[in-house]
């Protein structure tokens, strides 16, 4: 919501004095109120209030424009002006899309014009794009859309817009990409949101016996979080060594009765739990050999800061997904992330090198003798921990 005196200058309740008086930034508003201001006046009818309002968004600096652009929930003129104008600088898109109340029409916009990292941040939001497939198809006409891009695109389809009246057209005829027929087994309604499958699939390469199979599938369901273990009453009650034990022989027999339910679920019902679940299941369903379901994973709101240090650490992630992690600003303030992408060696070289400056002198150490990273990773790890620990040589003038 707006300043109350943004409000009332915009609602034309103002004389037109007032309006030059808030152009040239003489109200009494917070700083990024003024400047939400002038972004709505800079067309103004009036001469002096568009040019006191084009003079003063042209003195506001990049530093200002990313501090306000992530946090405040401005009108929708503000984000038609960052989208287009403010928007072709690449560190300001980036910043302008870690704000939630970009509206779609910003993002449609941004995703049609984008290109490079902010068009991968764009495709990070995969909650809004499944709830505004236009967000794709402005994506797919971007003429700087590249292969691997595509195919992230293409994986998203592949779930969740058979049925769509433009993507597997533009899918097809612009990356030869070829997602089957139209209203199959995931095709949602164009404004049906994300859909459930009419049936079951198995995604999985673990098969489970066909009599083990139909017996678990027979059962009642099993509960999808873990319930909380009670302790025996009564005279016999259990020791702690045995209600421990018998803790760890309850939540492997759930985590196992887990696995053998993710085997018979459709993606969108994976989908659905990867954002709803519990830690147990987000771990296997990070493990999945689908993208959109550990991308999923990686959206969803109940992802603690240890589950995201183990994911970095994991070795069959695609290289998307680690550069998700790298784009993520909150998530690489943590140590434990930077060394876990440093050592995984499916990181990007062009992530990893950079990041190796930031370890300590022990782990630089045991990366110089780590043979499962890069020939380059090890000689940048030697050649930092040789800076870091050749004496300074310091030459002494004799004086007359």
């Amino acid at each position: 919501m707006s300043h109350p005196v943004v409000e009332r200058v915009l609602s034309g309740e103002v004389p037109a004095s007032v309006r030059l008086t808030a152009a040239q930034g003489l109200l009494p508003i917070p700083r990024e109120d003024q400047i939400e201001l002038w972004t709505c006046l800079r067309n103004d009818e009036d001469p002096a209030v568009r040019a006191a309002c084009r003079e003063n968004l042209a003195a506001v600096t990049s530093n200002e424009w990313r501090a306000i652009l992530p946090e405040a929930a401005f009108r929708p003129e503000f984000f038609d002006f960052a989208s287009k104008v403010l928007a072709r600088a690449p560190d300001l898109a980036e910043s302008l899309l870690r704000n939630k109340a970009v509206p779609d029409e910003a993002l449609i916009h941004l995703a049609g014009t984008a290109r490079g990292q902010v068009l991968d941040q764009i495709m990070d939001l995969q909650n809004r794009l499944l709830a505004q497939p236009d967000i794709v198809v402005a994506m797919l006409q971007n003429a700087a859309v590249s292969q691997s891009q595509a195919r992230r695109l293409f994986d998203l389809a592949e779930q969740f817009f058979r049925g769509h009246s433009a993507i597997p057209k533009l899918l097809r005829e612009r990356f030869g990409l070829a997602i089957g027929h139209a209203g199959g087994e995931f095709a949602p309604a164009h404004d049906a949101g994300p859909p459930v499958a009419a049936a079951p699939q198995k995604t999985s390469s673990v098969q489970l016996p066909p009599q083990r199979m139909a017996e678990e599938v027979s059962k009642e369901p099993a509960p999808l979080t873990r319930p909380g273990a009670a302790l025996p009453a009564g005279p016999q009650a259990a020791t702690a060594e045995a209600v421990e034990a018998e803790e760890e022989a309850a939540s492997e027999e759930e985590r196992r009765t887990l696995y053998e339910k993710l085997l018979t679920m459709s993606v969108p019902e994976k989908i659905s739990l990867a954002v709803r679940g519990d830690k147990e299941a987000r771990t296997l369903l990070m493990r999945d050999s689908n993208k959109v379901v550990q991308e999923a994973v990686m959206d969803s709101p109940k992802l603690t800061d240890g589950e995201v240090e183990a994911i970095a650490k994991m070795r069959n992630l695609p290289e998307e997904l680690l550069r998700k992690i790298a784009r993520n600003g909150e998530w690489m303030k943590r140590y434990a992330v930077i060394h876990g992408l440093v050592t995984n060696p499916k990181t990007p070289l062009g992530i990893a090198m950079p990041l190796v400056s930031r370890l300590n002198d022990f782990d630089i150490k045991n990366l110089v003798r780590d043979k499962n990273v890069s020939d380059l990773i090890r000689r940048e790890a030697r050649k930092i921990y040789d800076l870091r620990h050749t004496p300074k040589k310091v030459n002494y003038k004799k004086g007359k």
